[in-house]
């Protein structure tokens, strides 16, 4: 287990498949997050997570507050060679959004991608209509790297996809800031 300020980062487990299909519920904050949803059988659901479960890649963490499952975090299309990776967050359970336990989450993640996963840099892409997670992710020191004009179709209209990334480096100086404030 991972732990922040306010958060737990801890692997996910099969028995935490209906907590997270239950948080996809949220349709407004799944489209928000995601740009899409459809709704997903509980049966369906469970045999994607049982892939995930019994694949190698355990690059996924429950993001958990108090016992309570809010979402999950993690990297995905790890390239190890030039020791990059993207990375996705998603709180779906509304009691918690917008209180700075994604922010809180994310810099768990970043400490365990940088200091023992040994990336070097962190990329993201988000709509660029999700001033809340932009605000969020330059906070925790991602900067703008790009940005795909009208690249998403979500919610009825094209959207903006904004790329941001961090390197290592970058994340270091900013911990060295932290520290000595």
């Amino acid at each position: 287990m991972l732990k922040g300020k306010l958060v737990t980062l801890r692997a996910i487990e099969r028995e935490d498949s209906k907590a997270l299909h239950a948080l996809e519920k949220n349709v407004e904050l799944v489209i928000f997050g995601d740009g899409t949803w459809s709704p997903t059988p509980l049966a369906n659901f469970e045999k994607r997570f049982e892939k995930y479960i019994e694949g190698s890649e355990k690059n996924q963490f429950i993001i958990e507050v108090d016992g309570v499952v809010i979402g999950s975090i993690g990297l995905h299309h790890g390239d190890r060679v030039a020791q990059c990776s993207e990375f996705g967050i998603g709180i779906y359970h509304p009691d918690y959004v917008g209180k700075g336990y994604g922010s809180d989450a994310i810099q768990v993640m970043l400490r365990w991608a940088f200091r023992i996963q040994n990336y070097r840099r962190i990329w993201l892409t988000t709509g660029g209509n999700n001033a809340r997670a932009i605000a969020a992710y330059e906070k925790c020191g991602f900067v703008h790297e790009g940005r795909l004009r009208e690249h998403v179709f979500e919610n009825g209209r094209f959207i903006d996809l904004v790329q941001m990334g961090m390197l290592r480096t970058e994340w270091e100086a900013k911990q060295s800031i932290e520290q000595r404030a």
